[in-house]
């Protein structure tokens, strides 16, 4: 695991060209809709539709230009986003909680020319990878996989961010204090879920599975726990506390998509 001091001077990731080929999509696609619907589709019939076809192919490559300037940067205050309207950012010290999901790309199948976009915009070509960043003033900032090199990105934030908290529930652990992650309380001895405690040597896996935490308890077909990932807090965090307390759980380092089955 990285270490919680490591430097990075500063990274910075692109834009993906995802969103910028979308506008310019969606701009060709309407115009060949609103000319396709005309009975004498030449420019010399309809002047007012060549001035609306060159607006929006004039907005397209504007809209190309503006979603271009977009960057993340990683340096050693923290993270930062930035845009042709601004730039949001979040210091290390700042982040108290982190919600991840992951999106298999053959979800993104049912949606055509857009879903095979969302796949080419991973580089892993297997998921689109989503890390939200909250404040502990409840700020967020969202880093996705659809950035150039995200899923790198992403890496090396959880790098950054996850030894200190993997540290802090331990000690918590060891104290007899149960963490809560969410709805899922984890102790020493055992995973608390509705009411349910789940003996952590009763546990044969913990994963993510596609976009959901799915928990398996020796001698139950069913999951004992299956909620969706994002809905556990630092769910990344309690993945690895848990296999520290559960050594049959197999452990997986913080690679983002380590504990992910599709």
């Amino acid at each position: 695991m990285a270490s919680a001091t490591m430097t990075y001077g500063e990274r910075r990731f692109r834009a993906s060209y995802f969103e910028r080929i979308l506008v310019l999509l969606c701009a060709l696609g309407f115009i060949v809709i609103i000319w396709a619907a005309q009975d004498n589709p030449t420019p010399s019939a309809h002047p007012s539709l060549v001035y609306v076809s060159i607006g929006l192919i004039a907005s397209a490559a504007a809209a190309w230009i503006l979603l271009g300037k977009s960057a993340l940067i990683i340096n050693d205050s923290g993270v930062r986003r930035e845009s042709a309207f601004g730039q949001q950012e979040i210091a290390w010290s700042q982040i108290a909680e982190t919600r991840y999901r992951v999106i298999p790309i053959n979800v993104y199948g049912h949606f055509g020319l857009i879903g095979a976009l969302v796949a080419m915009s991973s580089k892993s070509r297997r998921a689109s990878l989503i890390l939200e960043l909250i404040s502990h003033d409840r700020k967020k900032l969202k880093v996705t996989s659809r950035v150039q090199n995200g899923d790198e990105a992403i890496g090396l934030i959880l790098g950054r961010i996850m030894p200190p908290l993997v540290q802090s529930a331990k000690a918590r652990l060891q104290r007899g204090e149960t963490v809560q992650f969410g709805g899922i309380g984890l102790n020493s001895t055992a995973v608390v879920w509705k009411g349910t405690s789940i003996p952590v040597s009763e546990i044969t896996k913990a994963e993510l599975v596609r976009t959901n935490l799915q928990i398996k308890r020796s001698g139950k077909w069913l999951s004992a726990i299956n909620v969706r990932s994002d809905k556990v807090p630092d769910v990344l965090v309690f993945l690895e506390v848990l296999e520290s307390l559960a050594p049959q759980v197999k452990a997986s380092g913080i690679d983002p998509l380590a504990r992910v089955r599709m």
